[in-house]
């Protein structure tokens, strides 16, 4: 059974965005990181803008206009794309260090990965079927 408050919290946030979806986590951690920034050195105009960006994550989880909100993220998502794929390889790089090697194919930049350990063996990229 529910309280009297959450009854009265799922009813205010009915009709609501309501998520906290990867634009409102990168804005996050730039608030949180210039937080700290400016705990060293304070500017006094430069102070405001991560209590700003707190601010407008609030607004974001709470507005009502669920498709505008959802479409700031995809378009996020999608800016971003190229610098999350990178580093999701060089994360899966360091992670698999000890069994694979990983590298880009010369012609097509494919990301390609070796086993370790097998001696000298020829690679196909799956893209471009080049063997580098």
């Amino acid at each position: 059974m529910q309280s009297k408050w959450q009854t009265k919290i799922i009813n205010f946030m009915r009709g609501r965005y309501g998520i906290f979806d990867t634009l409102n986590k990168f804005l996050l951690v730039i608030s949180f990181a210039l937080l700290i920034v400016m705990g060293f050195k304070p500017i006094p105009v430069v102070n405001l803008i991560p209590f700003a960006l707190l601010i407008y994550i609030y607004y974001r989880v709470f507005s009502k206009k669920i498709y505008v909100r959802a479409n700031e993220n995809r378009k996020f998502m999608t800016a971003t794309a190229g610098i999350r794929k990178r580093y999701h390889f060089y994360k899966a790089a360091v992670k698999n260090r000890k069994t694979y090697r990983y590298f880009h194919c010369p012609d097509c930049h494919q990301e390609l990965r070796a086993p370790k350990g097998k001696g000298k063996i020829k690679i196909t990229c799956s893209k471009c079927h080049h063997q580098p």
